[in-house]
C-alpha cells in the first residue's frame, strides 16, 4: 500500500467530512476531528455496521459541547477511509444532538493518530501518511 493517501473532504456546514467505509461495507460520513480522542459513530450507523450491544466493552464520559454524557464502546474490525485502513478501532456509540444531517460521527484520533495527518481545506483534501 502507498505510504501515502489523499482523499476527498467535504464541507457541512463547518465541519470537515470524509466518507469512510466500516467493516468493509457501511459507508459513512464521518467528521474529521483531531480534536476527539475517540472516533464517535451514530447508534444506526453502528448497527448497520454490525455492531451489537452484545459486542460493546464498556462505557466511556464523552466530553461534548452540551456536556458530559455516557457512551458505549465498542471495537470495530475496520475503518477504511480511500486507501488508508485501521483494523480493531476502539470507537463510542452515540448519537450526538449538534451533528449535521447526513453525518454519522466523528473520526477522531482512535483512526486520526495512525497517521501524518494534513488537511487543505482550501483544495478540499486530506493527506494522510502511515506513522512507521
Amino acid at each position: 500500500p502507498s505510504p501515502h493517501i489523499t482523499v476527498p473532504v467535504f464541507r457541512v456546514g463547518l465541519s470537515l467530512v470524509v466518507q469512510a467505509r466500516l467493516n468493509g461495507s457501511r459507508e459513512a460520513k464521518l467528521i474529521v476531528d483531531t480534536g476527539a480522542d475517540i472516533t464517535i459513530l451514530s447508534n444506526q450507523v453502528a448497527r448497520d455496521a454490525g455492531i451489537l450491544p452484545s459486542s460493546y466493552i464498556s462505557t466511556v464520559t464523552l466530553n461534548t459541547a452540551g456536556g458530559p454524557v455516557r457512551a458505549d464502546m465498542a471495537s470495530l474490525d475496520a475503518i477504511a477511509v480511500g486507501a488508508a485502513e485501521v483494523l480493531h478501532v476502539p470507537v463510542a456509540l452515540h448519537d450526538l444532538p449538534d451533528t449535521p444531517a447526513g453525518v454519522d460521527g466523528l473520526l477522531g484520533l482512535t483512526f486520526l493518530d495512525k497517521f501524518l495527518v494534513t488537511l487543505d481545506a482550501q483544495k478540499g483534501e486530506l493527506h494522510l501518511s502511515r506513522r512507521e
